[in-house]
């Protein structure tokens, strides 16, 4: 499954770190049917990963393809800001170490960059986030977690298995992998990869927008702190709900992996 969506990524990723891929090149031409191809491949990781995982008993909604919920079962859309809070600093703090161990290998972009390639660009952070998340993050680690696996094995595959793709930063996948260990963290944790799928998606977005656009970037500091304290006025609701419980005794029971079809971590 990972050779299938990564193998290409992972020799790309190699020939740019060794400055032998070339600057890409294109059009409206080249970029319309470049992005309905990238689109393409965000259905298939999906419809794939879905089929495979039925056939070994794995529903969708076991493997994260669901909102976060409360502990009596209901949406939380609580649970989904802080997860996304949670998720925006391990990106930040991992690509500041990126940037600083990277030594200047980053992704090889247009010496020009027109409108097609701005639309290629957001397929692309779109089908990233998918891609990457589904299989990478949901696949793999649910797969594992079914087959008896460890928790240190599954993080180190996980993670591993993120870096390799990543190799065109050189140094810089240490930055790589103190998000991707966070993503299995809230992953494990939440039962859930849709807010890790869309905050993936919009932070990729948000660099190849930014570029451009200056406001952008100011417009995504602001959506970040609006999302701060919606995720800190839910985490104080939640706490005062879990006091009355407490004092009442009134606990409901907790999901749990095994309710979910996936047996617990070893």
């Amino acid at each position: 499954m990972f050779a299938v969506f990564f193998a290409a990524s992972v020799v790309v990723g190699g020939e740019a770190l060794a400055s032998r891929y070339p600057r890409p090149t294109g059009s409206w031409a080249i970029f319309v049917p470049a992005t309905v191809s990238l689109l393409g491949t965000a259905v298939l990781a999906v419809l794939v990963v879905v089929l495979l995982s039925a056939r070994r008993g794995i529903s969708a909604r076991s493997l994260g393809l669901c909102w976060p919920v409360r502990r009596d079962g209901r949406p939380g859309p609580g649970q989904s800001a802080r997860m996304a809070v949670w998720a925006i600093f391990a990106l930040l703090a991992g690509g500041l170490a990126t940037v600083a161990l990277a030594n200047g290998n980053t992704l090889v972009q247009p010496a020009h960059q027109d409108a097609s390639y701005l639309m290629y660009t957001m397929a692309a952070s779109l089908t990233a986030g998918v891609v990457e998340e589904t299989v990478v993050l949901a696949f793999v680690v649910t797969t594992l977690r079914q087959a008896g696996r460890p928790l240190p094995e599954i993080l180190l595959v996980a993670v591993l298995l993120r870096c390799s793709y990543h190799d065109y930063y050189g140094l810089g996948v240490i930055g790589i992998a103190v998000w991707a260990a966070v993503f299995v963290w809230l992953f494990l944790r939440m039962g859930s990869v849709l807010p890790l799928i869309v905050i993936h998606a919009a932070w990729d977005a948000n660099i190849f927008l930014g570029q451009r656009w200056h406001a952008v970037q100011v417009a995504s500091a602001l959506a970040f702190l609006a999302l701060l304290g919606i995720a800190v006025i839910s985490w104080l609701a939640d706490i005062g709900a879990w006091r009355a419980r407490a004092r009442t005794g009134d606990w409901p029971p907790a999901p749990g992996a095994a309710a979910r079809g996936v047996p617990p971590l070893r």
